[in-house]
């Protein structure tokens, strides 16, 4: 019984891994809302909210970004002027906010730099 508890925990971590690897147009981001992705682009500016809440616009300047990175908690600590213009990857759950792809990250290992 463990034996296959644990070979349905392998194979279940290799499917999330494999949807997270995915690739797909923004076109068709709908399909993939609520699903962990990954995706890369040019940080072109940012917003600081507050201490636990800022948002990065991916692809272009507000409000014609691509995609909008929202970064919350107090995990991530960033010199965003130095991030601006610098192209990154982030790997989060995918949403959609007033119908735009927004991906939501809250620690530092889902942020890598190109």
């Amino acid at each position: 019984m463990k034996k296959s508890l644990l070979i349905v925990f392998i194979i279940s971590s290799f499917a999330v891994k494999v949807s997270a690897q995915e690739k797909f147009s923004l076109n068709q981001f709908e399909k993939y809302v609520d699903k962990k992705v990954t995706l890369c682009d040019t940080v072109y500016s940012y917003k600081i909210f507050n201490d636990t809440l800022t948002m990065l616009n991916m692809g272009g300047n507000y409000p014609n970004q691509k995609f909008t990175v929202v970064i919350t908690g107090k995990e991530i600590v960033l010199n965003f002027d130095d991030i601006k213009g610098k192209h990154i990857c982030v790997t989060g759950d995918l949403s959609k906010y007033k119908g735009r792809p927004e991906v939501l990250i809250y620690h530092p290992n889902q942020i890598e730099f190109k």
